[in-house]
């Protein structure tokens, strides 16, 4: 570890609740559940499931969770988020902080923006994944475009809606060489599960990083690149390990970081 690291404090009674962010679905990386902080003794909230908002603002965005899957009279010790969920964790401590209490850690694995080009390479890999599972070959599997910088800023329902109909359209390719029914069933099943996860990219890319009146961790994988002070945060703190990203949430010294920062922390009831 970085001699930025926190030091490994195991003093202090455990309690209280953390909110989470890390979007659901199959991956190679392990996720934030993997650092099983329940057994510690805290109440812990994972709010990125379904129903998703479909607003696309870091700021609405962050809003609906709280609303439909927040904590509601708990003592929350710390926001933490994995990977591009990180602009929309940042506005959910700024809603903490804009009820009236004391601000909260944001504790970031491998956080960094959402850019055009990261929701571009996923759309991509959608039309990839669902070309293969159609028996789409070469061209077939190329959508229309959907996403540039600008769109995804200005008209970012547009973006959507074209993102979403790109990859129906694979299905209506598909549909003409076989089963048009299987076919048009099986690119909508697709299609509706990449609009939420690109919808929550795109809220992630619209953010405004809200000064939140805390301090952001940054426990980063052994390649991955990270800012050297976190937009919004009053202080920045880097914890590199010695791990690969798909390992990083298993290892221990991720655990030993963020149980440090939670007992430090002196939280907000919301």
């Amino acid at each position: 570890m970085d001699e930025q690291c926190l030091a490994d404090d195991t003093s202090g009674a455990a309690g209280g609740v953390v909110l989470v962010l890390d979007y659901p679905g199959r991956r190679a990386e392990a996720p934030v559940s993997s650092l099983g902080l329940e057994s510690h003794g805290y109440t812990v909230h994972y709010l990125l499931k379904p129903p998703f908002p479909r607003l696309l603002t870091a700021a609405s965005y962050a809003e609906g969770l709280l609303d439909g899957h927040g904590s509601s009279g708990g003592r929350v010790l710390a926001v933490l988020a994995y990977c591009m969920a990180a602009p929309i964790a940042q506005e959910v401590a700024a809603s903490i902080r804009a009820a009236g209490g004391a601000p909260v850690p944001l504790v970031l694995f491998d956080g960094e923006p959402a850019t055009a080009r990261a929701i571009e390479e996923q759309y991509v890999l959608a039309s990839e994944k669902l070309g293969e599972l159609l028996g789409l070959t070469g061209e077939e599997r190329t959508p229309p475009p959907a996403f540039d910088a600008a769109l995804i800023r200005d008209e970012p329902e547009e973006a959507l809606r074209r993102g979403h109909e790109g990859l129906l359209e694979l299905g209506e390719r598909a549909a003409a060489h076989g089963e048009a029914a299987v076919a048009r069933a099986e690119a909508k099943a697709v299609a509706d599960f990449y609009r939420d996860w690109l919808g929550h990219l795109i809220a992630a890319h619209n953010a405004c990083w809200s000064h939140w009146g805390g301090p952001a961790v940054q426990i980063v994988s052994r390649d991955h690149s990270c800012a050297p002070d976190w937009p919004g945060a009053t202080a920045t703190r880097t914890v590199r390990v010695a791990a690969s990203r798909n390992d990083l949430l298993v290892h221990p010294d991720v655990l030993s970081t963020v149980l440090s920062t939670l007992r430090k922390g002196s939280g907000h009831a919301i």
